[in-house]
């Protein structure tokens, strides 16, 4: 038995119809088949393997100082490195390397001197603070990867809607629906939309 908001919401369709020209879309196949939504998705995609790759740097350069792990993250982070950037990062993984071999000796140390002793108190400390920093980096850049996935998201879909509208106006359509609210149409502007945002990508 249909429930009296279905009955209305077929009628206000239907008078809809009536009063004017409608068409229909498939949005899921509009979203799946556009070059813009693959772009999109490698665009993201590479944007993840950088940060992916930065962090997996830092986790194996822990033995910096604060200034020293800023910089590196965000040398890291950057597309394209020159060749002056690229000798900095080699420089503070190398850096972040021997002291931590220095620890690893010192740790193993029976008698360290007073110097030694200082020395390992502050690779250390280097060390744990590293670990603190990278965990609330970790979901520092979880939350700006989720971000430009939502702007990104949303570009697509405003770019989506302005080609939609386009198309309409350009048959004369008034009113468009999605293919999920519509049993049977034969003004579909699916094909159309899809080559048309296909056709700006060229």
């Amino acid at each position: 038995m249909r429930t009296f908001t279905g009955i209305l919401a077929i009628a206000t369709l239907f008078a809809v119809a009536q009063a004017q020209t409608f068409g229909v879309v498939d949005y899921e196949r509009i979203i799946n088949e556009v070059q813009l939504t693959q772009e999109s998705l490698r665009e993201l995609q590479t944007l993840q393997q950088r940060y992916q790759q930065a962090f997996q740097s830092l986790q194996e350069s822990l033995i910096l100082t604060d200034e020293e792990r800023q910089e590196l993250a965000n040398l890291l982070l950057q597309p394209n490195l020159n060749d002056q950037q690229k000798k900095r990062v080699d420089e503070l993984k190398n850096t972040a390397r021997q002291r931590a071999d220095e620890l690893q000796s010192l740790r193993q140390k029976a008698n360290p001197t007073e110097t030694e002793k200082a020395a390992l108190e502050r690779f250390t400390q280097m060390e744990a603070r590293s670990r603190e920093a990278l965990q609330l980096l970790g979901q520092q850049w979880g939350q700006e990867l989720n971000q430009q996935a939502e702007t990104r998201r949303a570009q697509v879909q405003k770019r989506i809607r302005e080609v939609i509208a386009q198309v309409a106006k350009e048959k004369k359509v008034q009113v468009v629906f999605s293919t999920e609210a519509v049993l049977y149409c034969e003004n579909d502007l699916t094909d159309e939309v899809i080559k048309r945002l296909n056709a700006a990508k060229k």
